[in-house]
């Protein structure tokens, strides 16, 4: 049930905010934001949401890593999925296996995966 439930989506493209918020808020999350990794953290600390969505490449090249390993540190307990099109940047399959993530998916994502994922990590995190 997402009831109650709060999703920070942190990636610098106002579009994929956009789409991850009509997609989530319509199944009944609430849905927070934030451009950057350093906004990002402070959302994190002050929202403290139950799952977050985080982009790789924002203002550097490897901030949402940064944030991803800030989050395994800091937050541990709240799920991290990535949300990149660094695969297709790189041309290659982008390995998270080093990273305290839940999940990678590469955008664009199909809103029924998106929330397949989402409910999935839900799930997960409150065993």
């Amino acid at each position: 049930m997402p009831e109650g439930k709060k999703i920070l989506v942190v990636d610098d493209d106002p579009d994929i905010q956009l789409s991850c918020r009509i997609v989530l808020e319509g199944a009944g999350y609430t849905v927070v934001s934030a451009l950057s990794s350093a906004d990002g953290k402070r959302m994190v600390d002050s929202e403290l949401p139950d799952v977050l969505l985080l982009d790789i490449m924002m203002e550097d090249a490897d901030s949402g890593l940064q944030v991803a390993n800030w989050m395994g540190e800091h937050h541990p307990k709240i799920p991290v999925m990535v949300l990149s099109s660094i695969a297709d940047a790189a041309g290659q399959v982008f390995d998270t296996s080093s990273l305290p993530v839940a999940d990678m998916v590469n955008k664009p994502i199909a809103a029924d995966e998106l929330l397949a994922k989402v409910a999935r990590m839900l799930a997960t995190a409150s065993k």
